[in-house]
Formats: C-alpha cells, structure tokens, sequence
C-alpha cells in the first residue's frame, strides 16, 4: 500500500468539501478529462498551449494512473491547524466538469483529526510540501500512520527534531512550507521538554513576558487551574484569567471544558484559557463556538506563536530548553 499527500488547495478552500464528500481532487485548471491524454508529455504541451504551467501535467498524471483504490491518503488541514485527516481511496478517478476541483477520487476517512506532531520527523517531511499530490517514500509510513491513529504511539518523545534532516525529492515541484515546518519542529520541542508542571511554568511566563501578573497554583494533576493572571497593578485589574493545561497527547473532552467554565466563576476571573499538546473533541469545538468570548481553546500552535512573540522576555532555564537564534530559529543540538 502507497502513502499519499493530497493538500486541500493552496488556502485550504477544498478541505472542507473533501472532508464532508468524501473525496480528494485537484484541478490546475484541466476542463477536460485527464483520461482524453495518450502521455503526460502530450497533457503537459496541452496545459501550455492554454497558458497554464507545464510542471502542473506530472501531478494531474500522477493522481489519475498511479493512485491506487487501497492506498493511504493524508490530507495536511489548515482550517484545524496542525491536524492531518487519514483516510483510504475507495474508489477509481472521476472527472467532474461543473464542480471544483473537476478531478477527484473517492476516499473513506477513518480519522480527520490526528496531530501532525504525532507523526514522525520524516512523515511530517512530506506534509509541510507544497505540491498538492506527492508520494510520500518514507518506511513503513502505513504502519507508523496506523499507530498514530490507533493511539499507540508511547510517551511523549516521538524523532527529536535534531535529527531531523531535508527529505531529497526527484523534482523541484517540492516546496517546503516554512511556516508549518518551523511550527512542527516546535511543537515536538515543546513535548519534549515541557509537561506536567513544566508546561504550567511555560504558560505562566508566558503570560508574565506578556504584561500579566501570573502564578503557578502547583494543585497536581486534578483536573484544576494550573495558573491565574491578571493585568494591572498586582494583577488586579482584568482582564483576570484561569489557566488550565493538559500537556498529554488525548484529546481534551467536554467534561474539561465543562469544568474550566465552573472554575472561571468561583476563581472570579472573566475568562479561561484551555492549553492542549494534544488536540480537542469535536464536542469541545462545537460547545466553544457558543462560549467564545468565555473560553479560548489553545494549542498546540497557540503556545508556539507566543512564545515566539516572547521569548526575549522569558527565563534562562525556558530559553536553554528551546534555543533560538534571531528569535525564530531553533537551534541544531546534539542533546
């Protein structure tokens, strides 16, 4: 079985539909079946002649003849940051002239929402690539993917992102989306280093680089507030914040939701901020949609940007955990 990537365009504008038809595609703007084409080399003067990029031919001939009904396909999501859906193609190429994207196939998703993080170094290589379909040649990556589905991934410590190193393509059709790459790599960092109380201290410093009064309420592991802040003289003033962190890799449910709104009342806070490593039930999205200016889920990329935002104001013993070089840059060491 082939591992396949199929990004859902270039602004996430197909996620959605691929997600609730059941299906992947691509366009490259083709109005007519890619099928009509004896070679990629007769598509790609075609694409040329109507003014479109040739490089484009590779991938549309790709998707058509060398997807297999069985493979694996990973859809890289925008719109749920930091997630990947997983599915398998279940069906052979179709093209569709009044829809877009005209060319698709049908895929059975066994999952929408696994952390991109939980992924391997050299999995994730393939996901932060821009071409929107492209074979991922990584070992064993039906298994590892399968694992990571299953939630049997052990610990928190999946390839330290040190010995991470570029994935070499046979086209230059491949992009490195920095933005994701860089998020990736700190991500992995964070949970590594960082869990239980030392994910509180990070958010607690965090909050204090950002012109909050913070504190750590050091409870333990009951499901309570790992950190209160407020703004003002002696944080005092408000907006007044609980904090509560769960540095694991299962989703956060409902029920802590539910009790992060409890607290926010008996804390006399005005708002609650829910920290996850790991990612949120869609029952936590749907409730958080009504409880917006309450509650404000974050995580995992939410901690990343703002550490990036403060990171010349945190301690000595956060930033020797993760070494920046011009704020934005981690860097490569050996331990």
């Amino acid at each position: 079985m082939t591992v396949w990537v199929v990004r859902g365009g270039r602004r996430a504008e197909f996620e959605e539909t691929f997600l609730s038809e059941g299906l992947v595609g691509i366009g490259f703007g083709l109005h007519q079946s890619v099928t009509e084409f004896d070679s990629p080399d007769v598509l790609r003067e075609h694409l040329i002649q109507e003014g479109r990029t040739g490089r484009a031919a590779n991938q549309l001939w790709t998707f058509v003849h060398e997807i297999k009904d069985g493979d694996m396909v990973l859809l890289p999501r925008k719109r749920v940051a930091g997630t990947v859906a997983v599915g398998g193609v279940s069906g052979g190429y179709k093209y569709r002239p009044n829809s877009l994207p005209p060319h698709v196939r049908s895929v059975i998703w066994i999952t929408t929402e696994i952390s991109r993080a939980d992924c391997e170094q050299d999995i994730q290589g393939y996901l932060v690539r821009r071409p929107t379909v492209i074979k991922t040649e990584a070992s064993n990556a039906e298994l590892r993917i399968d694992a990571v589905v299953s939630g049997r991934v052990d610990g928190v410590a999946v390839d330290d992102p040190t010995s991470w190193s570029p994935i070499h393509f046979d086209n230059d059709e491949s992009i490195v989306d920095l933005e994701e790459e860089i998020s990736t790599r700190f991500i992995t960092r964070i949970r590594q280093r960082f869990f239980g109380t030392r994910l509180e201290c990070l958010l607690g410093s965090i909050l204090r680089a950002s012109g909050y009064h913070a504190i750590e309420t050091r409870q333990g592991p009951d499901g309570g507030i790992d950190v209160v802040a407020g703004q003002g003289d002696m944080g005092f003033g408000h907006p007044r914040l609980c904090v509560q962190a769960k540095s694991g890799r299962s989703a956060v449910d409902i029920a802590d939701y539910n009790r992060l709104q409890g607290n926010i009342g008996s804390y006399g806070a005005d708002h609650g901020l829910l920290v996850s490593l790991g990612d949120y039930t869609r029952a936590v999205r749907n409730e958080n949609e009504r409880s917006f200016f309450q509650i404000r889920p974050w995580g995992p990329d939410e901690p990343v940007d703002r550490l990036l935002e403060t990171c010349d104001e945190l301690p000595d013993d956060i930033r020797s955990d993760i070494p920046l070089r011009d704020r934005k840059i981690l860097i490569e060491m050996e331990n």
